[in-house]
Parts: C-alpha cells; sequence; structure tokens
C-alpha cells in the first residue's frame, strides 16, 4: 500500500492549517542538531520534546497527540518551521496538488508537503 493511500485519515490531514495556525504561537528551545524542547501552550510550565527528521517533515513528539497516532503534531511543525527558517517561511499542505498551486519551492515529506515562501 503507498503511504499516501492510507485506510483511515490521519489527524494532521483532516486539519493541517488549525494545526498550523496553532503552531505559530509556540516558544521553542534547540536541544541539538534536530532535537528541540517546545513549550506548551496551555501549560506555560510544561515542555514537549521533539526529534524530528526534517529531510522527511515529520518528527516524534512526547505530547499526548503523538501518543495517541497523531502525525506532525503543532509541536512538530513549529519545530520543522523553525529548522528550515533560513531558507524561508513553510506552509504546510496535505495534498501535493494543493502545494503546486501555490508555484513556490516544494519539501515532499512522508506525510506532508511543505511549500517555502522566501
Amino acid at each position: 500500500m503507498n503511504e499516501y493511500q492510507l485506510t483511515r485519515p490521519w489527524r494532521n490531514v483532516v486539519r493541517l492549517k488549525a494545526i498550523q495556525r496553532a503552531s505559530r504561537h509556540l516558544t521553542l528551545e534547540r536541544l541539538a542538531a534536530t532535537s528541540y524542547r517546545v513549550r506548551s501552550a496551555s501549560h506555560p510550565e510544561h515542555y514537549y520534546y521533539v526529534q524530528i527528521d526534517p529531510a522527511m517533515l515529520t518528527g516524534v513528539c512526547s505530547c499526548l497527540w503523538a501518543h495517541y497516532g497523531g502525525v506532525n503534531c503543532k509541536h512538530v511543525l513549529a519545530v520543522l518551521r523553525a529548522y528550515y527558517a533560513a531558507c524561508g517561511e513553510l506552509s504546510f499542505w496535505a495534498d501535493p496538488k494543493e502545494a503546486r498551486r501555490q508555484h513556490r519551492p516544494i519539501i515532499v515529506g512522508t506525510y506532508l508537503y511543505a511549500t517555502v515562501r522566501r
């Protein structure tokens, strides 16, 4: 089965734009090349730990969203934005056609696509 032919919709695909908006307001700290600590938006004294695979636009997070099957939670999207900040502003898309319509450079990931605005 192709990775994009899923039997059920992944949580990040259904509400991707809402998750993307929420990711813009998070505070994060880089711990290593691809490891970050992200402050919780609802409980500022709490942090989530994120490890990303930037080439595949995916990551692993310690939040409940990820624990219960969510792919690319808002914490992972925030970290991907920070990782690629030197290249420009990222916008995330669930469908390759939507990404191509933006007429911008595209990063192809495992479960989503990103366009880069320089």
